[in-house]
């Protein structure tokens, strides 16, 4: 099953992996307001490109962003 929604995939591993949003804000050292903007894809610029990366490398997804 190929999944391309981002956010839906990081939830999916958030469950399993039994991770919050204070956890992933921690990863890119920002808040948990913004960490969920940046999954959720309302922040877009190329920091958010950059903080959506290391979080799916930490929940250990396979990320490629389309342009």
């Amino acid at each position: 099953m190929l999944i391309k929604d981002f956010e839906e995939i990081v939830l999916v591993q958030m469950h399993r992996q039994g991770k919050n949003w204070k956890d992933l804000a921690t990863v890119i050292g920002k808040s948990d307001t913004y960490t969920k903007q940046v999954v959720k894809g309302i922040q877009n610029g190329d920091r958010a490109k950059e903080y959506r990366q290391q979080i799916s490398e930490h929940l250990g997804i396979v990320f490629i962003e389309e342009e």
